[in-house]
């Protein structure tokens, strides 16, 4: 049998080890008018809680709006697994130097 990683198995921080990904698109309807939003996933991975955040594009700047307010709620995580995805590797382009 496979062992799990170290930050599933010891006991951290809720949050400082976190998955993320994306869902969606999802049609929300408003008054006047209906809106796609993706939802951003974040687990963490000694506690398995979940934080959601909505987001209305799927470039860098929005992911990085809604992870700043996931940062404002829950602190800067220590470790992110995420899949490879364009939106993320564009902002991990514009965090580091």
């Amino acid at each position: 049998m496979p062992t799990h990683p170290l930050e599933r198995t010891t006991a951290f921080p809720p949050f400082k080890h976190v998955g993320l990904d994306y869902a969606g698109p999802k049609l929300v309807r408003g008054d006047t008018e209906t809106k796609k939003v993706w939802i951003i996933l974040i687990t963490c991975l000694s506690t398995r809680a979940v934080h959601l955040e909505i987001t209305y594009g799927l470039d860098a700047s929005s992911f990085l709006l809604a992870f700043r307010r996931f940062i404002a709620r829950r602190g800067r995580p220590d470790l992110i697994i995420s899949d490879n995805q364009s939106t993320l590797k564009a902002a991990e382009k514009i965090v580091t130097p």
